[in-house]
């Protein structure tokens, strides 16, 4: 089975709390787009429009491989004119409140399912199942950017101080969309790191040089820490996030066989996720009440068996809570928050079979469903494709 074989077999449409008037302090927008992820989008639309970067209000950031609607917000004094191929901004009017992840209400989303082998009326069981017992409610893959493996969590080597190895990774991890003239730059660097001199004219951003003039002042760390301060917040933001969602995921794999033993692993780009299909009363009961929290210096206290898990995850990683308390970073932290361990899917509507119009002789499914903001639609896609 396949998904997102074209942007509009996966659409999203933010569905958010906000009052729009004729006036008011924020301007809103309905921002469309595909081939696009939204920071790249919000990007380009800042520098056309000489629009400061963080003066852009957003609820969540949106993969490039859909077809997204979401909401943005700027200033009533800034004007937006922006219109390319594949992102579309349509003027909403005015609102007192910026549109900000506090505002979103959760998703509503659109999928079509291709390259189903034979009318197989299992899926329909299965999603009976999904809609009774939900599903864990793991980060899924693309919560964890260009990371492609454990090791390379820029998050981590800062909660560990390891400031060398996280502005090493900055310079040097390559990204799928980069082209070959970027992935031999970085290669580049990756050989000529520490011999910052003969680096600097490989750096093409006024971020990247500044990063590498102020490691060729002294090896001391100082100047280590100065550098890493360097990085852009809403990038330092994004490491921060993908490795407590990873963590998170680690803790909750963890927890899961506490409650069943009938857990089946999916392979994900980094880690394995691992899924039930029921559940008893019991356990359903618990986990529907289960928030487990994501990591920082301060973790609220759930209970014994959960907050153990989360010391013993860290201590794998060679981390304790008291190192995600970082004094001298300044453009971003880590801030522990409640997420639940299950998530259910509102209104889930399936169609019936239909011939595939992309794999001739295979058949498709389109779902419906609305979850909470911040669950993922493709761990609901996971979680039916456990039966395969």
């Amino acid at each position: 089975m396949k998904i997102k074989v074209l942007p509009e077999d996966f659409i999203v449409k933010e569905e958010i709390d906000i009052e729009i008037k004729p006036n008011g302090k924020y301007k809103i927008y309905l921002l469309k787009k595909k081939h696009w992820n939204t920071v790249d989008a919000l990007k380009f639309i800042s520098k056309e429009n000489k629009i400061p970067f963080e003066k852009i209000g957003c609820a969540g950031r949106k993969d490039r491989h859909a077809l997204t609607y979401q909401y943005i917000s700027v200033p009533r004094e800034y004007d937006i004119n922006f219109n390319k191929e594949n992102v579309k901004l349509e003027f909403l009017g005015y609102s007192d409140d910026f549109v900000s992840p506090m505002i979103l209400k959760g998703n509503y989303f659109e999928v079509v399912i291709r390259k189903i082998k034979n009318k197989d009326e299992r899926i329909f069981q299965r999603l009976d199942e999904i809609k009774r017992f939900g599903f864990p409610n793991y980060f899924d893959d693309q919560r964890f950017g260009s990371v492609e493996n454990e090791q390379e969590f820029i998050g981590e080597r800062i909660a560990k101080k390891h400031y060398n190895g996280a502005l090493k990774l900055y310079f040097t991890t390559i990204h799928p969309e980069d082209k070959r003239e970027e992935k031999e730059r970085k290669k580049k660097i990756f050989e000529l790191w520490g011999e910052f001199e003969k680096v600097l004219p490989l750096c093409k951003t006024k971020v990247e040089k500044d990063i590498i003039k102020t490691l060729m002042k002294g090896k001391s760390r100082h100047y280590l820490i100065e550098a890493v301060n360097l990085i852009p917040k809403e990038e330092m933001s994004m490491f921060f996030s993908a490795y407590q969602s990873y963590i998170w995921n680690r803790i909750l794999s963890t927890v899961l066989p506490y409650y069943t033993d009938l857990l089946r692993p999916v392979k994900g780009k980094i880690m394995e996720y691992l899924i039930y299909r029921t559940l008893s009363e019991k356990a359903l009961e618990e986990l529907k009440n289960l928030q487990i929290p994501t990591v920082s210096s301060k973790i609220p206290y759930v209970n014994n068996f959960v907050n153990n898990t989360i010391l013993e995850v860290l201590n794998e990683r060679g981390l304790k809570p008291s190192d995600f308390d970082l004094k001298k970073i300044k453009k971003s932290f880590y801030k522990s928050f409640l997420r639940p361990a299950i998530v259910f899917p509102e209104n889930l509507e399936v169609s019936n079979f239909e011939e595939d119009d992309f794999y001739s002789g295979y058949f498709k499914l389109k779902l419906k469903f609305h979850l909470p903001a911040g669950s993922f639609a493709t761990m609901l896609i996971k979680s039916l494709m456990i039966l395969y």
